[in-house]
């Protein structure tokens, strides 16, 4: 039976990022004559990709008697600190138990391996095997005791690097951090090999690297980790700036538990240190800093500022709360319609912040690799110091926070600028909350500090709009959000834009239009809300009205992918008309796909029907959108539910496929894509249904039976499917009015829309 034992278990699921491949490694049999046996060793040791320091360590031993008969086998190990792994029982002799306590002990089996796990602490090991000691059991003799020595293979030595990496033969900072340890594949075992380390710094030439003046020895054993040393201008030795032709040179060596000092074989790094260099800081929001891109990591999360959907790729759990409506996660900011990061306040808002330097992730993106350099703002290298500070302020003032009292922590520069320095270890470091805030402009600003004590000389700054949430009663005038796109012939923009404003010349009150292509092309960031949301919350809160059009018959909406700013404006009782088109059959499916509830919430159409909306079809033409040559049927909305007149569709168009077929050179006057509503809930009325063209006899030759054709003329019996079918409808509840279009409100007549829209304005007022 093959026992595996972990020592350490974790607590939660790490990636592992394998490091090498495993090692054989021959056994050392410390003077034993008996041949009879081999043994043989393996390794591995695999880094958590999460958490560079830590790892897990495994250890293989295989052995095998060199006889040809099956014998049984026992076997005893010994650890570096003497203390057995965590599962093992062994007999009066050290030898390890083979069965269940339950069942008859015994120390024979018939395996010939062994593999144990051990996981790090703090990047050390508590213990690992250190020796192995085997027999063998034929008939009723036993063998002599075979051992081997695991670490016998391995070689003494020191191995030396920086918390920036390998610096030698480059040019460093003047505060370094040097990571020293044994040469014994880098396995940090606590109390085996090292006792301390000894140190000291040289000056050299830089032309033929003669000794200039030889440094005084120190050792690590007084220092909290015996394989760190820290140095800069102020520790003794300084760290100083070379002169000319001069480098400086690190030398360390290895005195171990038994006492022996590897000075005659010491590591050793040759740099060249000089001053100037600074860190440059950055705050992970997204958004471009002195010259560097960033990933996002900043979100807020409040009453008003919030999601109920999460990007699968996303791979960190996001702050959140559990509303009467179920999840609200945090989100990233917004982005108006000035290129400015907003958000609308409410009393529970937190604002999460990631705080970092250039170089402590790839791509300057913390859901990156860490690679955990320190790169000069200025040359754009590394100069291989670490971060120790950030210093903080918020709105002019140092920042505030309980557990880090101003007496203490705060810090003052010569031109009188007061910082809370925040050492880099405590929680608020590099993710600093921010609650409290007041209505209006924020600017939070921070700087990185490196082990030199330089200051980072440009500091990374936020700044950021707070709006004040608006109550449905105090909203005002309406908005047309334009997700139409410029087509020269199916929607263009000019023409679209001047309908929309006729629609409203009744109108009097305040009336702005945003253009969502154009946001898109010019302050939008797509990181931010993962290439979905381009319009915010605070651009449309104060409206009373929102009409949002995807008119373009023949470019998809992208309504669904607003869901987030729609369902804000909503949720703080605004009210909605949306013309869709035949588009609402894929803003349908988006939702679906997305388990976005946005129509089945404010429209009661159900999330849960993916066919809920439809199109003309003809099954000897089922396209997936029909196109203008086709099924050409529709010709009017018919009023229903209140409304008293009629939506004729607007003749001559604007559309020329709409006022004749090219090909077969004949009058149409009708339209294809329209929406038809198949499914909705009791609560949502119907006010428009399909007003559909007479079935007379067309001049065009048709291909296929008159009972139902796909040409622009309907059959009896397809006049009788479609005619009435709806098309528009409304739902109102205690916060909303909302009203939905299967037909395109920009190819109707504009006087029988303008009619529609004053009884819609008059119903929301």
């Amino acid at each position: 039976m093959r026992i595996f034992q972990t020592f350490c278990t974790i607590a939660f699921l790490v990636i592992l990022l394998i490091l090498g491949c495993s090692k054989n490694h021959p056994a050392s049999y410390n003077g034993n004559t008996n041949d009879l046996i081999t043994i043989s060793f393996t390794d591995e040791k695999v880094i958590n990709e999460n958490n560079m320091q830590e790892y897990t360590y495994t250890q293989g031993i295989t052995w095998k008697a060199l006889i040809e008969d099956e014998p049984l086998f026992a076997y005893r190990i010994t650890t570096s600190d003497g203390e057995l792994p965590e599962g093992f029982s062994i007999d009066p002799d050290g030898w390890v138990y083979q069965n269940e306590p339950e069942e008859e002990s015994t120390i024979w089996t018939d395996e010939t391996e062994l593999e144990i796990s051990f996981n790090s602490i703090n990047g050390v090991l508590k213990h690992i095997i250190t020796e192995f000691e085997v027999k063998f059991l034929l008939d009723t003799q036993e063998s002599e005791i075979v051992s081997a020595s695991f670490f016998d293979f391995r070689e003494i030595g020191t191995v030396l690097t920086t918390t920036g990496g390998d610096c030698n033969g480059h040019t460093t900072g003047t505060g370094l951090t040097f990571l020293i340890s044994e040469k014994i594949l880098d396995i940090f075992v606590d109390g085996l090999y090292a006792d301390h380390f000894m140190y000291r710094l040289n000056i050299i030439s830089e032309i033929d690297s003669t000794l200039i003046s030889e440094g005084e020895w120190f050792n690590t054993i007084n220092c909290e980790d015996i394989r760190r040393v820290e140095l800069n201008g102020y520790t003794t030795p300084p760290l100083v700036p070379n002169e000319d032709g001069e480098l400086t040179q690190f030398e360390t060596y290895i005195v171990t538990r038994s006492g022996f000092a590897d000075e005659d074989n010491p590591a050793i790094a040759n740099f060249k240190v000089q001053e100037g260099f600074y860190p440059n800081t950055v705050i992970y929001n997204g958004l471009e800093q002195n010259g560097v891109n960033t990933g996002n990591d900043t979100w807020a999360l409040g009453e008003n500022h919030f999601i109920t959907y999460i990007e699968p790729c996303l791979s960190i759990m996001l702050p959140y709360v559990v509303t009467e409506e179920g999840y609200h996660f945090a989100t990233a900011f917004w982005i108006d319609k000035n290129g400015d990061y907003v958000l609308i306040g409410s009393e529970d808002l937190q604002i999460y912040l990631h705080l970092g330097w250039v170089g402590e992730y790839a791509y300057n993106n913390p859901f990156h690799d860490v690679i955990n350099y320190v790169i000069d703002e200025l040359t754009g290298q590394p100069y291989f110091s670490e971060i120790i500070y950030f210093d903080l302020r918020l709105d002019g003032e140092s920042f505030e926070y309980s557990s880090l009292p101003a007496s203490e922590y705060n810090i003052t520069d010569n031109n009188g600028t007061e910082w809370l320095r925040v050492p880099i270890e405590h929680e608020i470091a590099q993710h600093t909350t921010l609650t409290g805030l007041s209505y209006g402009e924020h600017t939070f600003t921070a700087r990185a500090v490196d082990l030199q004590l330089a200051v980072d000389e440009t500091p990374a700054e936020f700044t950021f709009m707070v709006f004040e949430p608006i109550p449905s009663d105090e909203k005002e005038g309406i908005i047309i959000l334009d997700d139409t796109p410029d087509h020269s012939m199916f929607s263009p923009e000019v023409l679209i834009d001047e309908l929309y404003l006729e629609f409203l010349s009744d109108y009097y009150g305040p009336i702005e239009c945003l253009d969502r292509n154009e946001l898109q092309n010019t302050v939008w960031i797509p990181t931010l809300h993962f290439s979905k949301d381009v319009f915010s919350p605070t651009d449309i809160q104060s409206y009373e009205l929102v009409i949002y059009h995807s008119d373009s018959p023949t470019l998809d909406s992208k309504f669904a992918l607003e869901y987030d700013v729609i369902n804000i404006y909503l949720n703080q009782g605004g009210n909605l008309v949306f013309s869709g088109g035949v588009n609402l059959m894929f803003v349908q499916n988006d939702c679906c796909n997305f388990n976005f509830p946005l129509l089945e919430k404010y429209f009661g159409i159900p999330l849960s029907d993916i066919n809920a909306i439809d199109i003309v079809r003809f099954e000897e033409f089922n396209t997936l959108v029909p196109p203008f040559f086709h099924l050409q049927f529709f010709v009017k909305a018919l009023a229903e539910d209140g409304f008293v007149e009629n939506i004729d569709l607007q003749i001559p168009s604007f559309n020329p496929f709409v006022n004749f077929q090219p090909i077969l050179q004949d009058t149409v006057n009708a339209l294809g894509p329209v929406a038809l509503f198949e499914n909705y809930d009791s609560a949502t009325e119907e006010i428009f249904g399909f007003g559909c063209r007479q079935p007379e006899a067309g001049t065009s030759f048709t291909q296929w039976d008159d009972i139902d054709d796909e040409d622009h003329y309907p059959s009896e019996n397809q006049f009788n499917i479609y005619n009435g079918k709806s098309v528009a409808l409304r739902k109102i509840t205690e916060k909303n009015k909302c009203y939905i279009f299967g037909f395109p409100l920009a190819y109707m007549e504009p006087d029988d829309v303008r009619a529609m829209l004053n009884q819609i304005i008059a119903e929301i007022e």
